[in-house]
């Protein structure tokens, strides 16, 4: 990065707007100027990837991960996964961070993508990363990223074309209403058929053996090869939706769809807008304020007619399948393509806005540049604010992100990629920048909901509302919500719900809603809370409440085969004894926990047993734990006694 050197001299550490400067904040660089791998030397470069903000630490500020390759040129490659820990504000005005390194668990950097959500419900947010034909997951144990032993659908984003950017492709979502977080993998390259797929993984909760459980949901999900994703209830009905582009500049298989969640973690495709994106992105996002997601549209397209076009273009959703395109102009003269766009409230009044990257013919050659559209009652309007950007003609474009980096409730803009060297004849180098949000006005949080109830519906199904919260710039639609949901710890005065640290920098994780369904929870009681969030990503304080379950009996289970303490090897046949008063022979859902993998089982009549095959060929040698587990129709789990054998593939 060392040209980074000379943009960051005086004459561009102030980012000024143009005609609407007077009215309108600064963004000033804030990027450290001594950090080794912000600013590296002239023989070599770190190439990020993917980049994603989470209070990983717990101390109330945004941290970033970042997995990309450091190169010292003509000598070595190094694939490394970073987090960059929030250290404050400097003496000089830039801001500090300390490095972690996270062990790459066999993650090679790539075609990339980071993904944080609290899978186990500890507060904590853990990181699933997907890059170069494989998953890992990583729990986040008080700060430290702890690799699960899962073997996860292999992630392999086919995005090798020029222009690029990071996608959001990896989500976490509640897709089945329990009140824990699932993992969307799109862009699933199976090996041996080089098919590719979209997997739902269920969340099955602990393995009581350390690991965690994450079955496939046969979800009903298009393949995809380069995906992006977004979750929302799109139609009010109490669970979520999905958006989803694909993106395939040569074959066919290029789609912007739908899925609507009929339930049970299930989804019916319909394709939006009639159109394909060839280069670029889509997303959904409330703009207009009214409750219901419309859709940013940035890049090059295939129209309806069949005719390409490149576009800054919005869908207005005015209800009942029916949205209206807008077309944005572009920011300027001389502006040529637009590869990346993301909704965002930069000004904190209420509404959103919208920051895009494209191509711009600069002096004598074609540079990035990224710009930002305010949103002025439903008109979008170019600022002029002229933040760089990474170039379009290297491959991936970048990577870029909102995220509020000094917690004084606007957003910053971080952005990574390649650009060009002053005066290198077309040689790049690779850049990460940080700008700090100067707006003059300032942002309360939204109020906490009230009148919090929760009712057992039975089965395990309860119903969750409460009063709209208020804000003092979002309107009451465009207020999402966030739902945490915690198994009552028993004692008196004392809740199970985690300490609130810095919430991650996106909308709510239940929308717009303003009652939420929960689904085939196991009997007990439940601590659960509810806090509103504006359209600046800030949470409100949070409003609590309890609920009580009260369900049939759980199912029985036991493992048959093999026995305690055996000695396996190779291919291991596994049969579990479960049964249930409620459910006909051979109708529960059985999986085994078998050192970190979860197993599916299927029934046989002729032993009334189900069976399970455990392939540990590839295993260390040594001691694992196995564990059956059961539900039935109506959610009810049960588990078995763990058991431990030993694997011994030694000839």
């Amino acid at each position: 990065m060392c040209s980074l050197k000379v943009m960051l001299s005086a004459l561009s550490s102030v980012l000024l707007f143009g005609s609407l400067a007077a009215a309108q904040p600064t963004f000033t660089e804030i990027s450290p100027l001594t950090d080794p791998l912000w600013v590296t030397d002239a023989n070599s470069d770190f190439w990020i990837n993917s980049v994603a903000a989470a209070d990983v630490d717990g101390d109330g500020d945004l941290d970033i991960a970042v997995i990309g390759f450091y190169v010292v040129y003509n000598e070595s490659v190094e694939d490394r996964l970073v987090l960059f820990l929030n250290e404050g504000r400097g003496p000089d005005g830039r801001w500090v961070f300390s490095h972690r390194d996270v062990p790459l668990n066999g993650l090679t950097a790539g075609a990339s993508d980071l993904a944080w959500g609290d899978f186990n419900g500890d507060g904590h947010p853990d990181l699933a990363v997907g890059s170069d034909g494989a998953t890992v997951i990583y729990r986040n144990d008080g700060g430290i990223l702890v690799p699960l032993p899962n073997a996860l659908p292999p992630y392999f984003e086919d995005s090798s074309y020029t222009n690029a950017y990071d996608l959001r492709s990896l989500t976490w979502a509640d897709a089945d209403n329990d009140g824990d977080l699932d993992l969307l993998i799109p862009s699933v390259l199976e090996p041996g058929s080089f098919q590719y797929r979209t997997r739902l993984l269920r969340n099955d909760g602990p393995d009581d053996a350390g690991g965690w459980i994450f079955t496939e949901q046969p979800a009903g999900l298009d393949a995809t090869s380069h995906a992006q994703t977004a979750w929302a209830d799109d139609d009010g009905d109490g669970d979520l939706d999905l958006f989803m582009l694909n993106i395939d500049n040569f074959e066919p298989e290029g789609f912007l769809r739908r899925y609507e969640n009929v339930g049970a973690g299930t989804f019916q495709g319909q394709d939006l807008l009639g159109i394909k994106v060839n280069y670029g992105v889509a997303d959904w996002g409330d703009y207009d304020g009214d409750g219901d997601m419309d859709i940013l549209v940035a890049g090059n397209i295939q129209e309806t007619d069949g005719t390409f076009d490149t576009v800054l273009r919005i869908y207005r959703n005015d209800g009942g399948g029916v949205y209206v395109p807008i077309t944005l102009p572009a920011p300027e003269p001389g502006w040529l393509d637009f590869h990346a766009a993301s909704w965002g409230d930069y000004d904190s009044d209420g509404v959103m806005d919208l920051l895009v990257t494209g191509s711009f013919v600069g002096d004598g050659e074609i540079v990035g540049r990224s710009e930002i559209y305010v949103n002025r009652e439903g008109t979008f309007v170019p600022l002029g604010a002229r933040l760089p950007a990474p170039v379009e003609s290297v491959g991936r474009g970048g990577a870029f992100t909102w995220l509020d980096i000094d917690g004084d409730g606007d957003l910053d803009y971080l952005v990574a990629g390649a650009y060009y060297v002053p005066g290198g004849n077309g040689l790049v180098d690779a850049q990460i920048h940080l700008y700090r949000n100067d707006a003059s006005t300032t942002n309360a949080p939204p109020s906490a909901p009230s009148g919090l109830t929760g009712a057992d519906m039975g089965n395990g199904n309860v119903l969750l509302s409460w009063n709209p919260a208020v804000d003092d710039k979002t309107g009451a639609k465009a207020l999402t919500y966030e739902l945490e949901v915690a198994p009552s710890a028993g004692i008196a005065g004392e809740t199970a719900l985690p300490a609130l640290g810095h919430r991650l920098p996106e909308p709510g994780n239940i929308s717009a809603a303003k009652n939420w369904r929960l689904r085939n929870l196991p009997a007990g009681t439940y601590d659960w809370s509810v806090r509103a969030v504006d359209s600046a990503f800030n949470g409100g304080q949070r409003a609590a409440g309890s609920f009580t379950v009260t369900r049939p009996p759980q199912p029985a289970v036991a493992i048959a085969r093999p026995k305690p303490g055996s000695t396996v090897k190779g291919v291991v046949t596994i049969r579990v004894a479960a049964r249930d008063d409620q459910d006909a022979a051979g109708k529960l859902r059985v999986v085994v926990a078998a050192g970190g993998q979860a197993l599916p089982a299927t029934y046989e009549p002729a032993t009334q047993l189900y069976k399970a095959v455990w392939n540990t060929t590839g295993l260390a040698d040594g001691s694992y734990t196995l564990r059956g587990f059961a539900v039935d129709a109506q959610g009810n789990r049960g588990a078995s006694m763990r058991m431990v054998v030993t694997v011994d593939n030694v000839p």
